[in-house]
């Protein structure tokens, strides 16, 4: 099966439909058992959306699996986090 590019052009924060999409429905709900996405009344939210993008990259760019994808994801927005945490720090003892 392939899958179809995403092209959503949206405010951060703002819920895309399932259908703008243009994804089958049982790959976004086979995503959704996954834990990569959340399904909310058929629409993603911004930041899943975000995450499945990333996840989409990583599988056609490095061959990674699905669920290895999802992995790395997670990875490295707990290492994006982990970073705003420590500028926030250091501003803090700088101050």
């Amino acid at each position: 099966m392939k899958l179809v590019r995403i092209h959503c052009h949206t405010e951060a924060g703002e819920n895309i439909t399932k259908f703008r999409m243009e994804y089958h429905p049982e790959i976004l709900e086979l995503y959704q058992e996954l834990g990569i996405i959340k399904l909310e009344e058929d629409t993603v939210p911004f930041e899943d959306l975000r995450r499945l993008k990333k996840i989409l990259r990583l599988k056609r760019n490095i061959g990674v699996n699905t669920v290895g994808a999802a992995v790395i994801v997670e990875l490295l927005d707990k290492i994006e986090n982990m970073q705003d945490e420590i500028l926030t720090l250091r501003k803090k003892v700088g101050e």
